[in-house]
Protein backbone atom coordinates (compact mmCIF):
# COMPACT_ATOMS: atom_id res chain seq x y z
CA UNK A 1 0.00 0.00 0.00
CA UNK A 2 2.99 2.32 0.44
CA UNK A 3 3.88 2.05 -3.25
CA UNK A 4 3.13 5.38 -4.94
CA UNK A 5 0.61 5.45 -7.79
CA UNK A 6 2.42 4.89 -11.06
CA UNK A 7 3.17 2.60 -13.98
CA UNK A 8 4.69 -0.73 -12.95
CA UNK A 9 5.55 -4.07 -14.51
CA UNK A 10 2.60 -6.33 -13.79
CA UNK A 11 3.66 -9.29 -15.90
CA UNK A 12 2.12 -8.08 -19.17
CA UNK A 13 4.76 -8.41 -21.93
CA UNK A 14 5.65 -5.06 -23.47
CA UNK A 15 3.25 -3.13 -21.23
CA UNK A 16 3.07 -1.41 -17.86
CA UNK A 17 -0.04 -1.37 -15.68
CA UNK A 18 -1.24 1.58 -13.59
CA UNK A 19 -1.14 1.01 -9.79
CA UNK A 20 -3.44 3.57 -8.10
CA UNK A 21 -1.78 3.24 -4.70
CA UNK A 22 -4.18 0.61 -3.42
CA UNK A 23 -4.88 -1.78 -6.28
CA UNK A 24 -4.15 -2.54 -9.93
CA UNK A 25 -6.32 -0.79 -12.53
CA UNK A 26 -7.19 -1.85 -16.09
CA UNK A 27 -5.04 0.92 -17.60
CA UNK A 28 -2.07 -0.24 -19.69
CA UNK A 29 0.75 1.69 -21.36
CA UNK A 30 3.62 0.55 -23.57
CA UNK A 31 7.03 0.10 -21.96
CA UNK A 32 9.07 3.24 -22.75
CA UNK A 33 12.41 3.13 -24.53
CA UNK A 34 15.04 2.09 -21.99
CA UNK A 35 17.17 5.04 -23.06
CA UNK A 36 14.51 7.41 -21.72
CA UNK A 37 14.09 5.85 -18.29
CA UNK A 38 17.15 7.36 -16.53
CA UNK A 39 16.14 10.88 -17.60
CA UNK A 40 12.81 10.67 -15.76
CA UNK A 41 13.21 11.82 -12.13
CA UNK A 42 10.73 10.79 -9.46
CA UNK A 43 7.72 12.96 -8.68
CA UNK A 44 8.29 16.07 -6.60
CA UNK A 45 8.60 19.85 -6.58
CA UNK A 46 11.41 21.16 -8.77
CA UNK A 47 12.80 24.58 -9.60
CA UNK A 48 12.44 25.29 -13.31
CA UNK A 49 14.82 27.24 -15.50
CA UNK A 50 12.42 30.19 -15.26
CA UNK A 51 12.94 30.27 -11.49
CA UNK A 52 9.53 28.90 -10.54
CA UNK A 53 8.84 25.86 -8.40
CA UNK A 54 6.55 23.45 -10.22
CA UNK A 55 5.15 19.95 -9.61
CA UNK A 56 6.64 17.15 -11.71
CA UNK A 57 4.41 14.05 -11.63
CA UNK A 58 7.16 11.65 -12.68
CA UNK A 59 6.48 11.92 -16.40
CA UNK A 60 5.54 15.53 -17.17
CA UNK A 61 5.16 19.02 -15.74
CA UNK A 62 1.76 20.05 -14.37
CA UNK A 63 0.01 23.36 -13.74
CA UNK A 64 0.71 23.06 -9.99
CA UNK A 65 3.26 25.60 -8.78
CA UNK A 66 4.51 27.46 -5.73
CA UNK A 67 4.25 31.25 -5.83
CA UNK A 68 5.18 33.56 -2.95
CA UNK A 69 5.84 30.47 -0.81
CA UNK A 70 2.23 29.29 -1.30
CA UNK A 71 1.21 26.27 -3.40
CA UNK A 72 -1.45 26.75 -6.02
CA UNK A 73 -2.24 26.24 -9.68
CA UNK A 74 -1.88 28.22 -12.89
CA UNK A 75 -5.05 29.63 -14.41
CA UNK A 76 -4.53 27.17 -17.27
CA UNK A 77 -5.06 23.72 -15.77
CA UNK A 78 -2.85 21.10 -17.42
CA UNK A 79 -5.40 18.37 -16.66
CA UNK A 80 -7.88 20.20 -18.92
CA UNK A 81 -5.51 20.13 -21.88
CA UNK A 82 -7.86 18.30 -24.25
CA UNK A 83 -10.94 20.18 -23.05
CA UNK A 84 -9.20 23.51 -23.61
CA UNK A 85 -8.61 22.74 -27.28
CA UNK A 86 -12.13 21.36 -27.78
CA UNK A 87 -13.93 24.26 -26.05
CA UNK A 88 -11.70 26.83 -27.74
CA UNK A 89 -12.51 25.51 -31.21
CA UNK A 90 -16.19 25.04 -30.33
CA UNK A 91 -16.60 28.62 -29.09
CA UNK A 92 -14.79 29.99 -32.13
CA UNK A 93 -17.16 28.03 -34.35
CA UNK A 94 -20.25 29.33 -32.51
CA UNK A 95 -18.94 32.90 -32.63
CA UNK A 96 -18.17 32.67 -36.34
CA UNK A 97 -21.56 31.10 -37.01
CA UNK A 98 -23.38 33.91 -35.17
CA UNK A 99 -21.42 36.70 -36.84
CA UNK A 100 -21.36 35.45 -40.43
CA UNK A 101 -24.30 33.08 -40.91
CA UNK A 102 -26.97 35.74 -40.59
CA UNK A 103 -28.15 34.64 -37.15
CA UNK A 104 -27.53 37.24 -34.45
CA UNK A 105 -27.73 34.91 -31.44
CA UNK A 106 -29.56 35.52 -28.14
CA UNK A 107 -28.57 39.21 -28.20
CA UNK A 108 -26.62 41.33 -30.68
CA UNK A 109 -22.88 41.04 -30.24
CA UNK A 110 -22.85 37.60 -28.60
CA UNK A 111 -20.81 36.32 -31.52
CA UNK A 112 -17.91 38.47 -30.37
CA UNK A 113 -18.31 37.12 -26.85
CA UNK A 114 -17.97 33.56 -28.11
CA UNK A 115 -14.96 34.51 -30.21
CA UNK A 116 -13.30 35.97 -27.12
CA UNK A 117 -14.13 32.84 -25.09
CA UNK A 118 -12.67 30.68 -27.83
CA UNK A 119 -9.50 32.76 -27.89
CA UNK A 120 -9.25 32.46 -24.09
CA UNK A 121 -9.53 28.66 -24.14
CA UNK A 122 -7.05 28.34 -27.00
CA UNK A 123 -4.64 30.62 -25.14
CA UNK A 124 -4.94 28.29 -22.13
CA UNK A 125 -4.28 25.27 -24.35
CA UNK A 126 -1.19 26.95 -25.83
CA UNK A 127 0.03 27.84 -22.32
CA UNK A 128 -0.34 24.23 -21.21
CA UNK A 129 1.56 23.08 -24.27
CA UNK A 130 4.49 25.35 -23.39
CA UNK A 131 4.54 24.03 -19.81
CA UNK A 132 4.58 20.42 -20.95
CA UNK A 133 7.44 21.11 -23.35
CA UNK A 134 9.69 22.44 -20.58
CA UNK A 135 12.74 20.14 -20.25
CA UNK A 136 12.48 17.48 -17.54
CA UNK A 137 14.07 18.44 -14.20
CA UNK A 138 17.25 17.05 -12.70
CA UNK A 139 17.89 15.83 -9.15
CA UNK A 140 19.66 19.03 -8.10
CA UNK A 141 16.50 21.03 -8.92
CA UNK A 142 14.46 19.20 -6.27
CA UNK A 143 12.92 21.57 -3.68
CA UNK A 144 11.22 20.66 -0.40
CA UNK A 145 9.43 23.35 1.61
CA UNK A 146 6.99 23.06 4.50
CA UNK A 147 4.17 24.66 2.51
CA UNK A 148 3.83 21.57 0.30
CA UNK A 149 4.05 18.94 3.03
CA UNK A 150 3.18 16.27 3.96
CA UNK A 151 4.48 14.81 0.72
CA UNK A 152 3.45 11.42 -0.63
CA UNK A 153 5.43 8.78 1.23
CA UNK A 154 5.80 10.74 4.49
CA UNK A 155 4.88 8.59 7.49
CA UNK A 156 3.64 10.14 10.74
CA UNK A 157 1.93 7.13 12.29
CA UNK A 158 0.75 3.55 11.75
CA UNK A 159 -1.34 2.68 8.72
CA UNK A 160 0.27 5.16 6.34
CA UNK A 161 -0.49 4.50 2.69
CA UNK A 162 -2.63 5.25 -0.32
CA UNK A 163 -6.37 4.84 0.27
CA UNK A 164 -9.22 4.91 -2.27
CA UNK A 165 -11.35 8.08 -2.37
CA UNK A 166 -13.32 7.09 -5.45
CA UNK A 167 -13.49 4.64 -8.31
CA UNK A 168 -10.04 5.41 -9.71
CA UNK A 169 -8.41 7.82 -7.24
CA UNK A 170 -6.44 7.44 -4.04
CA UNK A 171 -5.15 9.90 -1.43
CA UNK A 172 -2.06 9.65 0.76
CA UNK A 173 -2.67 9.13 4.49
CA UNK A 174 0.42 9.75 6.64
CA UNK A 175 -0.92 7.71 9.54
CA UNK A 176 -2.03 10.89 11.31
CA UNK A 177 -3.54 13.15 8.63
CA UNK A 178 -4.51 13.31 5.00
CA UNK A 179 -2.10 14.91 2.57
CA UNK A 180 -3.10 17.13 -0.32
CA UNK A 181 -1.85 14.59 -2.87
CA UNK A 182 -4.16 12.41 -4.96
CA UNK A 183 -3.19 9.51 -7.20
CA UNK A 184 -5.02 9.53 -10.54
CA UNK A 185 -4.68 7.64 -13.80
CA UNK A 186 -2.81 10.68 -15.13
CA UNK A 187 -0.33 10.87 -12.24
CA UNK A 188 -0.11 12.22 -8.70
CA UNK A 189 -1.76 15.63 -8.31
CA UNK A 190 -1.85 18.10 -5.42
CA UNK A 191 -5.18 19.55 -4.26
CA UNK A 192 -4.10 22.64 -2.34
CA UNK A 193 -6.86 25.27 -2.06
CA UNK A 194 -9.39 22.59 -2.90
CA UNK A 195 -12.35 24.67 -1.68
CA UNK A 196 -11.60 27.44 -4.16
CA UNK A 197 -10.94 24.97 -6.95
CA UNK A 198 -14.28 23.28 -6.29
CA UNK A 199 -16.15 26.61 -6.34
CA UNK A 200 -14.52 27.50 -9.63
CA UNK A 201 -15.47 24.12 -11.03
CA UNK A 202 -19.13 24.63 -10.10
CA UNK A 203 -19.22 28.18 -11.49
CA UNK A 204 -17.64 27.08 -14.77
CA UNK A 205 -20.02 24.12 -15.06
CA UNK A 206 -23.12 26.28 -14.48
CA UNK A 207 -21.90 28.96 -16.89
CA UNK A 208 -21.32 26.41 -19.67
CA UNK A 209 -24.68 24.74 -19.04
CA UNK A 210 -26.44 28.15 -18.89
CA UNK A 211 -24.90 29.35 -22.14
CA UNK A 212 -25.98 26.15 -23.86
CA UNK A 213 -29.51 26.45 -22.49
CA UNK A 214 -29.75 30.11 -23.60
CA UNK A 215 -28.70 29.25 -27.14
CA UNK A 216 -31.14 26.34 -27.33
CA UNK A 217 -34.07 28.40 -26.05
CA UNK A 218 -33.40 31.36 -28.35
CA UNK A 219 -32.70 29.36 -31.50
CA UNK A 220 -35.64 27.07 -30.80
CA UNK A 221 -37.96 30.06 -30.40
CA UNK A 222 -36.76 31.52 -33.71
CA UNK A 223 -37.39 28.26 -35.51
CA UNK A 224 -40.87 27.89 -34.04
CA UNK A 225 -41.80 31.48 -34.88
CA UNK A 226 -40.52 31.18 -38.41
CA UNK A 227 -38.41 34.31 -38.01
CA UNK A 228 -35.07 32.71 -38.82
CA UNK A 229 -35.11 33.04 -42.61
CA UNK A 230 -34.17 29.72 -44.16
CA UNK A 231 -33.50 28.43 -40.65
CA UNK A 232 -29.94 27.26 -41.38
CA UNK A 233 -28.30 29.61 -38.85
CA UNK A 234 -30.80 28.84 -36.11
CA UNK A 235 -30.52 25.10 -36.70
CA UNK A 236 -26.74 25.28 -36.52
CA UNK A 237 -26.99 27.34 -33.34
CA UNK A 238 -29.45 24.86 -31.87
CA UNK A 239 -27.02 21.99 -32.46
CA UNK A 240 -24.18 24.04 -30.96
CA UNK A 241 -26.30 24.92 -27.94
CA UNK A 242 -27.21 21.29 -27.36
CA UNK A 243 -23.53 20.34 -27.47
CA UNK A 244 -22.47 23.12 -25.07
CA UNK A 245 -25.34 22.31 -22.74
CA UNK A 246 -24.42 18.63 -22.78
CA UNK A 247 -20.84 19.48 -21.80
CA UNK A 248 -22.11 21.59 -18.90
CA UNK A 249 -24.48 18.83 -17.84
CA UNK A 250 -21.69 16.26 -17.78
CA UNK A 251 -19.53 18.60 -15.69
CA UNK A 252 -22.36 19.14 -13.20
CA UNK A 253 -23.05 15.40 -13.03
CA UNK A 254 -19.39 14.87 -12.12
CA UNK A 255 -19.38 17.56 -9.40
CA UNK A 256 -19.70 15.03 -6.57
CA UNK A 257 -16.71 13.11 -7.87
CA UNK A 258 -14.79 16.37 -8.22
CA UNK A 259 -15.64 17.35 -4.65
CA UNK A 260 -14.27 14.08 -3.27
CA UNK A 261 -11.16 14.51 -5.39
CA UNK A 262 -10.16 18.04 -4.32
CA UNK A 263 -11.48 18.37 -0.74
CA UNK A 264 -9.65 16.68 2.13
CA UNK A 265 -11.69 13.90 3.78
CA UNK A 266 -13.02 14.73 7.22
CA UNK A 267 -12.43 11.25 8.61
CA UNK A 268 -9.43 8.90 8.70
CA UNK A 269 -9.47 5.87 6.40
CA UNK A 270 -11.72 3.01 7.45
CA UNK A 271 -9.02 0.34 7.10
Amino acid sequence: MNAAPGWYDAGVPGSLRWWDGAQWTPYLAPVPDSAEVPTRPSLGWYATAAGRIRWWDGSQWTSLRVKDAQPGSDWANADQFGAAWVLGLLYLFIGWQQLFSGWSGPTPGTGWVFLLLGALWLTAAARITLIRRTPAPTADQLVVIDAVRPLPGEVEGPGAGWYPIGTSRTRWWTGARWSAYVGTAGGVRATFRGERAYRRYLILSWVIAGVGALIVITSGALLLSGGAGDGYGAKTALASGLLVGAIGGVLLACSGFQRRAVLLPTRPPAN
